[in-house]
């Protein structure tokens, strides 16, 4: 009896060994949890995706500061021309070229603001598409560590390292991404002028 017994215990106990060990491996080469997080700011600044977007914005900004210093020169340069003609101008013509070119500089700063405004709505719309560009490599991962819940870092108070798939993130957009130069998402709608 005990011949049969041990040739059903043996490999019922070795399954379980090795069913064991398989699981264990698996729990020490990806931690499992419910809920992961993700840093979305290191996201859009690490990854090749990410950085391609922040170079089109820069680049528009610095345009939009180019030309707003140079239209502060013309400005300056056009008030010193007025300056300089008061002399020779009566006090109503003066008047009127001052409240003249008051009305130029307020809707050139008015427009300015506007530009500046609509790149800053256009680094946030950017942000937005790149998460949403982003998200099926986010649910590959979540599905990998078995999450259900992905949560933005930056609400955290207190967290396990363990649940932070940022660096996981990184790697897995730049290789299903790359800089994203192929998904028509980067770019200004505008240009400056």
């Amino acid at each position: 009896m005990a011949g049969p017994l041990r040739s059903f215990v043996l490999p019922l106990a070795l399954g379980a060994c090795l069913w064991a060990a398989g699981a264990l491996g698996q729990s020490l080469s990806e931690p499992r949890a419910e809920v992961v997080i993700v840093d979305p700011n290191r996201l859009f600044a690490e990854t090749l995706f990410g950085q391609h977007i922040s170079e089109a914005l820069e680049a528009e900004a610095a345009e939009l500061s180019a030309n707003n210093r140079r239209l502060e020169d013309e400005l300056r340069a056009e008030e010193k021309e007025l300056t300089e003609k008061r002399p020779t101008m009566t006090a109503i013509d003066f008047r009127d070229a001052a409240e003249a070119f008051d009305k130029k500089v307020q809707a050139i700063r008015r427009e300015r603001q506007d530009r500046a405004r609509a790149l800053e709505d256009r680094r946030t719309t950017a942000e937005q598409r790149f998460l949403a560009t982003a998200q099926g490599v986010l649910v590959d991962l979540m599905n990998e560590r078995g999450a259900s819940i992905l949560l933005d870092m930056r609400s955290i108070i207190l967290r396990d390292a363990a649940i932070d798939i940022t660096n996981d993130a990184v790697r897995k957009i730049d290789e299903a991404i790359g800089r994203g130069e192929t998904l028509g998402t980067v770019g200004a709608e505008t240009k400056e002028e």
